[in-house]
């Protein structure tokens, strides 16, 4: 399965007090031959919620993220079109995740979002309370 990590996930693999946990499912996800994908975009997003950082802690995170995941896509206009196009269920990361083909999207918030059709949404907040 191919698995998109978006900047919530992100975002909670460097900062959050359950990162541990997180990085546990991450595992189990690895040796369950599952990959990681993200985006420029979600990277981008994580950088703006970590706020201030030294250009060569980014440059750390930035090389970690590489390490994690087999691809990092482009934000292009059909991901765009795709959001616009289904703004009422689906924001801009999903809409990467859709285009690009992935099975299931991953995300770290309190809030309940729900799937798509053809993209799974797992939520690990509720996984790792």
């Amino acid at each position: 399965m191919k698995l998109y990590l978006t900047s919530s996930v992100l975002f909670a693999l460097v900062r959050s007090p359950r990162k541990k946990k997180i990085q546990n499912l991450l595992l189990e996800a690895l040796d369950a031959h599952e990959r990681f994908f993200t985006s420029s975009l979600s990277i981008f997003l994580l950088f703006q919620l970590l706020g201030e950082l030294e250009v060569e802690k980014k440059k750390q995170i930035l090389r970690f993220l590489e390490d994690l995941t087999d691809s990092i896509f482009d934000l292009d206009t059909e991901g765009l079109r795709t959001q616009l196009f289904m703004a009422e269920s689906c924001d801009i990361e999903m809409s990467i995740a859709l285009k690009e083909g992935m099975d299931v999207v991953v995300l770290d918030l309190e809030r309940e979002v729900a799937s798509l059709p053809l993209l799974l949404v797992r939520n690990f907040f509720g996984e790792t309370k």
